[in-house]
C-alpha cells in the first residue's frame, strides 16, 4: 500500500504548478511539476506521481496548441503510456484512472479516435468503480468524463454521442462541485460539443459556443479556457 500526504510537500507544489498551468506560465509549470514528482517519489505517494505525469500533459497540451506543434502532444503521449503502464503493474487500480483519463485526451488530439475511446471508456470505468484515493467517487468528474468519452465517439462515427453528451452538461450542472473545477469542465463540454457540431449543426454548435462564453464571463480565473474559447470562436468565421 502506499502513502497518501494530502498536505505533503508534494501536493503543495502540485498546486503550485496547476496554479501557474492556469495562468499560462508553462515553463514555471513544467518546473513545478517535476518538483513535484520528485517529491512524491520521496513520500512514496505513487498516486500522486502518477497525478504529477497528467499534470505535466497538460501543460505540454496547451504549448502544443499554442504553438501548433504537435510534438509536445507526441512527448505527452509517450509519457503517460509509460506511467499508465507502470501504473496497471502496481495492482492498484485507483492510481490509474487520472493518467489514462489524460493520455485519451492527448490521443484524441493526436487523431487517434480509437485508441483514445478505448482509453476514455477504461478511465470512465475507473473513476466509477476504482476512484483515485483520496479524491474518492466524484459525480462530477464521472460528468466530464462521460462527456468527453461520448464527443469522442461522435467524431469516430457515433453520431448518438451528442445526446450523452448533452445528458453530461446535465449532470455535471448538478453535481456538487467546486466552483472553479465545474465552470472549467462545463465550459469546456460545451466548446467540445461546438467543436464536433461545427458541421453538421452550425445552429447547435453556436448555441453551445454561446453557453460556453457565459460559464467563461462569469469567471475571471477561467484564463486559459477563455483563450481557447477565443481560438474555437475564430474557426467559426
Amino acid at each position: 500500500m502506499y502513502n497518501i500526504l494530502m498536505d505533503s510537500e508534494g501536493r503543495r507544489i502540485h498546486g503550485e504548478a496547476a496554479k501557474a498551468r492556469e495562468d499560462g506560465r508553462h515553463l514555471d509549470a513544467l518546473q513545478l511539476g517535476d518538483s513535484a514528482m520528485l517529491a512524491y517519489k520521496k513520500d512514496g505517494d505513487k498516486l500522486g506521481f502518477g497525478e504529477s505525469v497528467a499534470e505535466r500533459s497538460l501543460v505540454l497540451r496547451h504549448i502544443a496548441d499554442e504553438e501548433n506543434d504537435d510534438r509536445f502532444l507526441r512527448l505527452a503521449r509517450a509519457e503517460l503510456t509509460e506511467a499508465v503502464d507502470w501504473l496497471r503493474q502496481e495492482n492498484n487500480l485507483s492510481t490509474v484512472a487520472l493518467p489514462v483519463f489524460n493520455l485519451a485526451k492527448v490521443q484524441e488530439e493526436l487523431g487517434q479516435l480509437d485508441e483514445a475511446v478505448k482509453n476514455y471508456q477504461e478511465a470512465l470505468t475507473l473513476l466509477e468503480n476504482n476512484p483515485p484515493e483520496p479524491h474518492g467517487k466524484r459525480p462530477a468528474m464521472i460528468a466530464d468524463a462521460k462527456i468527453h468519452l461520448a464527443t469522442c465517439e461522435y467524431q469516430f462515427g457515433d453520431k448518438s454521442g451528442l445526446e450523452r453528451a448533452e445528458q453530461g452538461l446535465v449532470d455535471l450542472e448538478a453535481a456538487d462541485e467546486e466552483k472553479y473545477n465545474k465552470d472549467v469542465w462545463l465550459s469546456g463540454g460545451h466548446m467540445r460539443i461546438a467543436s464536433m457540431l461545427r458541421e453538421d449543426n452550425p445552429k447547435k454548435a453556436q448555441e453551445h459556443l454561446q453557453k460556453a462564453k457565459e460559464i467563461i464571463d462569469a469567471n475571471r480565473d477561467l484564463k486559459l479556457r477563455a483563450q481557447q474559447w477565443q481560438k474555437l470562436s475564430a474557426s467559426f468565421t
